[in-house]
């Protein structure tokens, strides 16, 4: 469980086996590109967008261009005009590698919340979480996620890891957006029983990942190296290019082992 103290700060391709070994490694996964926040001003009431955010870059290759919530990206470091509620910030560098930083909240005079976040730690399925809890405000509150209905349920369950926006409305009918990231927690996927077995059946077939025409993936050590491209090349369905076709079920757990860090378990 990750808890937000909302206090204005952070809440705190195998194209084929015959035209391509695995072995290209994406240049962004060694970039050093970071992104920190500097400071948060909040908005004057509910109801006024006078807030800001300033943010600082590091690393990576300059020149910087900086997106608030995945709109339009600028030049600029910092984002003003900014109503009370939580945002996300991606900075890109110029090879178009990017860094982000999430749920950082902006509160007003006389508004004040807690945003309790649970990460997604299910693989197959889902128990990410939001809570939102309205410390400070004209009550009673209402609560609606995404295009769901307006209610005064303030907890929001088995949720994918990704962005939401969540809205609190008032009794002055103030609304208050909130973009929050539930981040994808440690799933437990394990390298010999859920992603080996896999491998041996689509991918370490004759003419293909078996050690004799092309890089042996039933080594930990290969597969390991080449861990993100096995992931986006599952994906987009270009892997395995012969064999037997990988099940979404199967997709996702090899996602979920890239991204709990390829864990000899």
């Amino acid at each position: 469980m990750m808890r937000l103290l909302a206090y204005g700060g952070v809440i705190m391709v195998l194209l084929s086996c015959s035209k391509h070994d695995v072995d290209e490694k994406n240049l962004c996964e060694k970039s050093t590109l970071g992104i920190s926040l500097d400071s948060v001003l909040l908005a004057s009431s509910c109801s006024t967008p006078d807030g800001a955010i300033y943010v600082s870059a590091q690393g990576g290759v300059g020149p910087y261009t900086y997106s608030l919530n995945a709109m339009a990206a600028q030049a600029i470091d910092s984002f003003s005009g900014l109503s009370s509620g939580i945002y996300s910030i991606t900075v890109s560098d110029k090879n178009g590698c990017t860094s982000s930083l999430d749920n950082i909240a902006v509160l007003a005079k006389g508004f004040k919340f807690v945003a309790a976040i649970a990460e997604d730690t299910e693989c197959l399925s889902n128990n990410g979480s939001v809570t939102i809890n309205v410390e400070e405000g004209s009550a009673p509150f209402t609560y609606k996620i995404g295009d769901g209905n307006v209610s005064t349920t303030n907890t929001f369950n088995n949720l994918p890891p990704g962005k939401y926006v969540i809205e609190v409305i008032d009794a002055q009918s103030c609304t208050v957006k909130l973009s929050v990231t539930v981040p994808r927690g440690s799933s437990g996927t394990s390298w010999s029983t859920d992603i080996l077995p896999i491998i041996k059946t689509s991918c370490a077939v004759t003419g293909c990942h078996d050690g004799k025409t092309r890089i042996d993936y039933r080594l930990y050590s290969n597969a390991k190296q080449n861990a993100a491209d096995i992931k986006s090349n599952t994906i987009d369905k270009s892997m395995p290019f012969d064999g037997t076709p990988l099940t979404q079920d199967q997709i996702n757990l090899i996602s979920c082992w890239v991204d709990d860090g390829a864990l000899e378990n």
